[in-house]
Parts: C-alpha cells; sequence; structure tokens
C-alpha cells in the first residue's frame, strides 16, 4: 500500500493525522504564519505551486512539489528550481505520464516523481509506471490533486491526495 502526501490547500482544511501519511503538501498560497506554525508532527512538510521554490527557504520548509511542463525543456525547468531551493531540501517532480517526460525528469534527480493523468488513462499510466518502477530508482507517485480515481493495480509508493478527499480514498 503506497504511503500519502496530503495536500491542504487552504486553512480550512481537514488536517489528517494518520500512520499512512508521509508527509503534506501545503499550497504555496498559504498565509507565511499558518506555514510556519504548521505541525507536522515529525513528517515532512512541503509546498506546492508556482512560486514555491521561492518560498520554500524563507518559510524554512523542506522541499517542495514542483509542476513540470512538457511545453519546455525538463532539465532546464528542473535545474532553476533546483538553484532556487539550494541543497538539503527535497524536491518532488509532476509530470504527465509519459515516458519521454519520466526519463527526462529522472535525469535531474529528484526525490520522487509524481505522475498525473486523467482517468481513461489509467491503463496506461499503470504499464508506465510498472515501467518506470523496474527502470530506476527514483520513487513514484501518482498526483490525484485534480480529483479521485481508482488506482487498483497502479503500483506507487505514494499518491498526493487533497485532504477533501482523503476520507473518502478508503483510508
Amino acid at each position: 500500500m503506497p504511503q500519502f502526501i496530503l495536500n491542504i490547500n487552504s486553512t480550512s482544511d481537514t488536517v489528517f493525522r494518520d500512520g499512512n501519511i508521509c508527509c503534506y503538501l501545503l499550497s504555496e498560497n498559504l498565509p507565511d504564519g499558518y506555514v510556519q506554525s504548521f505541525s507536522a508532527e515529525g513528517r515532512l512538510v512541503l509546498l506546492g505551486g508556482k512560486n514555491a521554490a521561492e518560498r520554500c527557504r524563507s518559510l524554512n520548509v523542506d522541499g517542495v512539489v514542483a509542476d513540470i511542463s512538457s511545453d519546455y525543456p525538463i532539465k532546464a525547468q528542473v535545474s532553476k528550481i533546483s538553484e532556487k531551493l539550494g541543497k538539503g531540501k527535497v524536491l518532488g517532480t509532476v509530470v504527465c505520464a509519459r515516458r519521454h517526460e519520466a526519463m527526462l525528469v529522472s535525469e535531474t534527480e529528484p526525490q520522487f516523481v509524481a505522475f498525473r493523468f486523467a482517468p481513461e488513462e489509467k491503463e496506461k499510466a499503470r504499464e508506465l509506471i510498472a515501467w518506470y518502477n523496474d527502470l530506476f530508482l527514483i520513487q513514484s507517485a501518482v498526483d490525484l490533486r485534480d480529483g479521485l480515481q481508482n488506482l487498483n493495480g497502479v503500483d506507487t509508493d505514494f499518491v498526493i491526495i487533497n485532504s477533501h478527499d482523503y476520507k473518502d480514498f478508503g483510508c
């Protein structure tokens, strides 16, 4: 069973405290005070969003989850984010579920690669993630921030899930 990265979008989101949650992903739009006082109870705290890398160091969080666009050079995007983060910070990347993107982003050696795909692409994504897990040592994740879907048969290390969906996911 995968571990969960719980996505917190607003200060009113429920912060679940469950043994299956390995870290928290906070929206970059949350107030500084909320982020700085967030009690992760020993788990990692990551920021997500377009400007997360800039805020990561000033808010002293553990790292970021960055959406990587297929429309621009992948290595250059990751390099720019890594440079902003500095050493010792966690970098998770989110890409579409295609081999080309998976290979390119993995060459940059993030801590994990998350795949985002629509429900109708599940079978192709399942095959891709199985291939990825056989080929790469970098951990894999599925990003469900766009909505819940059935992940039966998808073998991944982590699932990124919104707080408001966590209770309904069968946890």
